[in-house]
């Protein structure tokens, strides 16, 4: 920039100087041509005055005046334009000078005066004639330079003081350009730091106006890029907080499928990080069925649902949704969005809802095609005696009774997990509930032999009496069917500060550890013949496990082919619903 600035203030006083020098030859040459005229004027009125004194109009009295004269040329025309003599040419041979311009001038003025190229001598002169009192003219005349002459005869001064101008402009273009290329550099450098809004200048250590100006616009524009990226920068801290605390899944992709933002939940189901913003989106996760889904939505525009099995064995839906640009408007960044949801709950739930109708269909066949047999041979007219109508009718009395058992607790369990049913919940002591519940078992206890003993300590809290009763009675009628001849049931409740723990134990089987978590799916029996001939409706301990849920409660289970069976549930204090 330097360079240029001083190019050019070069070139522009080159083009000064060689113009100065042009009109100051021209007004030399004008000034010098006004003095000789002057002069000659001079010397053309004292010749006249010299030639009216003697008399004389010949080329003898011509030479003797330009003598006189210093060498300027004298001649007489007499007033027909006829030479009558002349300094220095023959007379006799000269044209008539009648239509001579400085004789044209001289006849209407006191002086006439030409200048031009004579043909006599050739060369350039300047004519200066005048009218003598007694008739005719008389003529001065001398060499005249010309104008390239006068310019070559000044162009020495010309240059000396052109070249002197320009060293001394030289020096001067070179610090003025230094002074206005110098602020414009650091100003170039500080637009640099105006993205991060680190540009500080002074406006008052500048020269110039217009740089003070351009200072003063810099630091504004840096302040307000810098505010803006601050508010940027909180706004994208923001939407990523956002983001990250959503439970689904948000990824947005570009036109060429590469990942402009991932949150923490979509990292966590595919399995990567934040590290592949602003990669493709094969480095996220190699599930083929859903890069597939992606490259359709991107290239294609259609929308995608795919579903992912994660290591950890979720079960995540991914939903892609192509970003289409509206008709005449101008192309998106964006080309995709794939939002991802865990529905590994609700796929178990279908799952179990599929296997509960599927078990509960078939629980109730059973008893059903049971009812059906016996009502078949009691209505078939074949002579059955009175003993086997009574065995026939306790038979479909028992299989109803099963049947309104397994209804019953089909429509508990499915109010109870749907939350159709809201049992209210009061102040009640714990241990009422079980003895009520030991004693509600005595009957069947007794008809196989088996000793219930119960020790409840007072354990008051806020808690759901049905609830209640459906937890505590399925325990302790599980411990009673599952017993054998002669066992032996014991129910403890204990109270403490901090929980309170029912447990029930049975002394007459046990579970084998890879039955131990499956006793609580609905409708599984370890034994099913026996089960079903204790009439259990493989539901109870299933409904054990979402009314102890509900209060937060821990149920566990040990058993040995020793001492039995035990199940516990600890309620902690403070946490019930």
């Amino acid at each position: 920039m330097k360079n240029k600035i001083v190019r050019s203030m070069v070139l522009v006083l080159l083009l000064g100087l060689v113009l100065c020098t042009v009109i100051a030859a021209f007004v030399f040459e004008n000034k010098f041509t006004d003095r000789a005229k002057e002069d000659m004027q001079r010397i053309v009125s004292s010749v006249a005055l010299s030639a009216e004194q003697t008399g004389g109009r010949d080329t003898e009295t011509a030479k003797l005046l330009s003598e006189s004269t210093g060498g300027l040329r004298v001649t007489f025309i007499a007033e027909d334009g006829t030479v009558t003599g002349d300094s220095s040419a023959d007379s006799e041979t000269m044209e008539n000078h009648a239509a001579r311009a400085e004789i044209v001038g001289a006849a209407a003025a006191k002086y006439g005066v030409s200048v031009r190229r004579s043909a006599t001598t050739g060369k350039n002169m300047m004519y200066v004639a005048t009218r003598l009192s007694e008739g005719g003219f008389v003529r001065v005349s001398g060499d005249y330079p010309s104008a390239l002459a006068g310019f070559v005869s000044f162009l020495p001064a010309a240059l000396i003081g052109a070249i002197a101008a320009f060293l001394i402009a030289l020096v001067l273009a070179g610090r003025l350009s230094l002074s206005i290329s110098q602020p414009i550099e650091e100003l170039s450098s500080s637009l640099k730091l105006v993205r991060s809004g680190e540009a500080k200048l002074d406006p008052a250590s500048y020269r110039y106006d217009e740089l003070q100006e351009m200072a003063a616009d810099i630091n504004q524009l840096s302040a307000e890029v810098d505010a803006n990226f601050r508010k940027l920068q909180s706004e994208r801290a923001r939407i990523d907080y956002v983001l990250d605390n959503m439970s689904e899944g948000l990824i947005l992709l570009d036109a060429q499928e590469e990942v402009l933002t991932i949150n923490r939940a979509a990292c966590g189901f595919l399995g990567c990080d934040k590290a592949v913003t602003g990669r493709n989106i094969i480095y996220a996760t190699r599930q083929m069925e859903f890069i597939d889904a992606v490259d359709a939505a991107v290239k294609q525009a259609k929308a995608g649902r795919v579903e992912l099995e994660t290591s950890s064995g979720l079960v995540v839906e991914a939903i892609i949704s192509p970003v289409v640009r509206p008709e005449g408007e101008e192309p998106l960044a964006e080309a995709a969005i794939v939002v991802l949801s865990d529905v590994t709950i609700h796929r178990n739930a279908v799952r179990m809802r599929q296997e509960f109708f599927s078990n509960a269909s078939h629980e109730l066949k059973t008893p059903i095609t049971s009812i059906r047999g016996f009502a078949e041979l009691l209505c078939s007219g074949n002579a059955l005696s009175e003993e086997k109508r009574r065995e026939f009718a306790g038979r479909i009395l028992k299989e109803a009774g099963t049947m309104q058992n397994l209804i019953g607790d089909i429509i508990m369990i499915s109010r109870l997990e749907a939350g159709d049913i809201v049992f209210e919940k009061e102040v009640l002591d714990l241990a009422d509930v079980v003895r009520e519940c030991c004693n509600d078992v005595k009957p069947l206890a007794d008809q196989h032999g088996i000793t219930v003993t119960c020790m409840a300590d007072s354990a008051v809290f806020s808690a759901s009496r049905r609830e209640m009763q459906e937890l505590a009675g399925n325990l302790i009628q599980n411990a009673v069917r599952y017993n054998g001849e002669g066992g032996y049931v014991d129910v403890k409740l204990k109270s403490s500060p901090d929980a309170i723990l029912l447990s029930v134990h049975n002394t007459g089987s046990y579970i084998e550890p890879q039955y131990q978590q499956r006793v609580f799916e609905r409708f599984y029996r370890i034994d099913k013949g026996r089960s079903k001939a204790m009439g259990g409706t493989g539901l109870g301990l299933a409904i054990v496990k979402h009314v102890a849920g509900r209060y937060h409660a821990e149920v566990g289970l040990t058993s040995t082919p020793q001492d039995g069976t035990t199940f516990t549930v600890r309620f902690p204090r403070g946490e019930q619903d």
